[in-house]
C-alpha cells in the first residue's frame, strides 16, 4: 500500500514527544528496538489490518492446510483456464495446476518464467524476462495467451486464519463453508478434506523498520505511526528514570499484553471449532 510514512519521520516524532535526540550510537538503536516493539504490539491488536490481509487457494491433505506453502496463485489472466493455484514440482523452477481437468505449468527457463499450455503439446500462454529465483507477480506479456496478462503471486505464510471456503469466494458462487482450527501441524479442518481450498488470513509478521539499511524497510504503515512514536517515547521515558525505585514496566501493562494473548486464542477459532465437535459427537453418540 502507498500509505506510508519514511522511519525518518517516525524517528523525529519520537524525538519530540520524549524530549530527547537519538541521532546516532546506541540510544538510536534502542529507539529502533522500541520502534519495532511497537508495530509488533500493533500488528497483534488487530487480525483486519487491509495491507496483511489475504484470501487465496492453499492446499489440504488429509484434513491439513500447512501454515507455509511452496505455491503459486495466478489470477486475473485473460485465459481463464491458465487461473488457479500452481503447486511445486521442481523448487524454484517448476510448479502445475492443481487441477486434474487441465493441464498448465508455471517454469523457470534459460530466458525468464513460462506460464504454459501442456494439453496435447506445449503453447506459451504468458512469459516474464525475470530471471531472479521467485517468479515475479507483474511484467508478464501475453504470447498465445489472451489478454489482460496474469498477477502471479507467492502464497504467504499464515500468521492468523479468519476463513476456509470449498471453492473461491465472492467470485459469483457460495462455496461451502468449512470449520478448522490450528494445532501443532498446522491447520486441521473439522472434515478430512484433500484438494484445494481457499482460506482468508492476516499473512505473517516478518517485517523490520529502519534506515533502509540490513534488510529493514525506511518506510512505516501510515496508520500505525502515532502509536508507534508514542509508545516507544513513553518506553524511553521510562527506561530513563533514576533510581528512585520506579518499576517502569507497570502491572498494568503486564496485564494487558497478557489479555492481548488470550484475545488472540479466542478469534483463532479453536475453541469455538473444538466445542461444537464436541456438541455433534455428544449428541449422535448413542452410548451417552
Amino acid at each position: 500500500m502507498a500509505n506510508t510514512r519514511t522511519w525518518a519521520e517516525v524517528i523525529g516524532l519520537t524525538q519530540a514527544r520524549a524530549g530527547a535526540a537519538f541521532s546516532s550510537g546506541t540510544e538510536l538503536t534502542n529507539i529502533g528496538f522500541l520502534l519495532n516493539s511497537a508495530a509488533r504490539t500493533i500488528y497483534d491488536e488487530s487480525r483486519y489490518w487491509d495491507r496483511y490481509l489475504v484470501l487465496e487457494p492453499r492446499t489440504a491433505a488429509r484434513g491439513y492446510i500447512a501454515t507455509t506453502e511452496d505455491s503459486y496463485n495466478v489470477y486475473g489472466a485473460g485465459t481463464a483456464e491458465a487461473n488457479g493455484l500452481y503447486v511445486v514440482e521442481v523448487p524454484n523452477t517448476q510448479y502445475t495446476i492443481a487441477n486434474n481437468e487441465e493441464n498448465y505449468r508455471l517454469r523457470k527457463g534459460r530466458d525468464g518464467w513460462v506460464i504454459e499450455s501442456t494439453n496435447g503439446g506445449v503453447v506459451e500462454l504468458y512469459t516474464n524476462s525475470s530471471t531472479l529465483e521467485q517468479a515475479p507477480e507483474t511484467g508478464w506479456v501475453a504470447t498465445n495467451g489472451a489478454s489482460p496478462v496474469p498477477i502471479v503471486q507467492k502464497l504467504s505464510e499464515i500468521g492468523e486464519a479468519i476463513g476456509y471456503w470449498s471453492a473461491a469466494k465472492w467470485s459469483g458462487n457460495d462455496p461451502l463453508t468449512l470449520t478448522a482450527y490450528p494445532d501443532s501441524n498446522g491447520i486441521r479442518l473439522a472434515s478430512n478434506v484433500t484438494g484445494t481450498v481457499y482460506v482468508a488470513y492476516k499473512k505473517a509478521w516478518t517485517d523490520t523498520y529502519g534506515n533502509g539499511e540490513s534488510g529493514t524497510l525506511a518506510t512505516v504503515p501510515s496508520e500505525w505511526a502515532e502509536f508507534m512514536a508514542y509508545d516507544a517515547a513513553r518506553s524511553y521515558r521510562a527506561s530513563q528514570s533514576g533510581e528512585d525505585g520506579f518499576n517502569p514496566i507497570a502491572l498494568r501493562d503486564v496485564n494487558n499484553a497478557l489479555e492481548r494473548a488470550l484475545m488472540k486464542v479466542s478469534r483463532s477459532g479453536a475453541i469455538a471449532a473444538l466445542t461444537n465437535q464436541l456438541k455433534t459427537q455428544y449428541s449422535v453418540d448413542n452410548s451417552i
